[in-house]
């Protein structure tokens, strides 16, 4: 059996100026959500085997919060393909992965986290069959097969989903 975690960035920062949108960072509500998350996995007892994250600095400012007091969790492999990447390119991404891999976790970004969630839960959908999957969200999938090339839309089931309390309302 095979796992799929898949971690939306916590809330980012819209006031600032930025030059590039993977410069923009987590705002006070983001970080306030990281540390939720942190508190929450490290009870959950969750373990991946490895971890790929957006290059952006919100994704790896979510997760640094994690690894900060969850040693076991792994360094993450920076992947430029998950910042602004569709279903299908994640799908490509985990089917690559070696059989030795049994527990995966991606670090990225909607629409692309949701809809690769949504298609590999219900089969290829047109649209997300989530009514909300929002930043700092935590999406654990079960996957039966022993290789990662078998994983295809509609073949995983639902193991978690966190969402982040009404953290620092706005």
């Amino acid at each position: 059996m095979k796992q799929i975690y898949l971690l939306r960035h916590a809330k980012s920062e819209w006031d600032e100026p930025y030059d590039t949108d993977l410069e923009r960072s987590l705002s006070r509500r983001g970080k306030e959500q990281s540390k939720a998350l942190r508190d929450y996995l490290k009870e959950s007892r969750f373990e991946f085997d490895q971890c790929y994250v957006s290059p952006a600095e919100r994704t790896l400012k979510t997760y640094a919060t994690l690894r900060k007091e969850i040693l076991r969790f792994p360094k993450p492999e920076l992947r430029e393909s998950i910042y602004d990447s569709d279903k299908e390119d994640l799908l490509f991404l985990l089917q690559g992965l070696s059989p030795s891999v049994r527990s995966v976790c991606l670090v990225g970004h909607n629409p692309g986290l949701e809809d690769l969630a949504s298609s590999l839960l219900f089969g290829e959908t047109e649209f997300s069959r989530f009514q909300k999957f929002p930043t700092a969200s935590f999406l654990g999938l079960s996957f039966s097969e022993d290789s990662w090339k078998n994983l295809s839309w509609g073949s995983c089931q639902l193991a978690v989903f966190w969402i982040p309390g009404q953290i620092g309302k706005e």
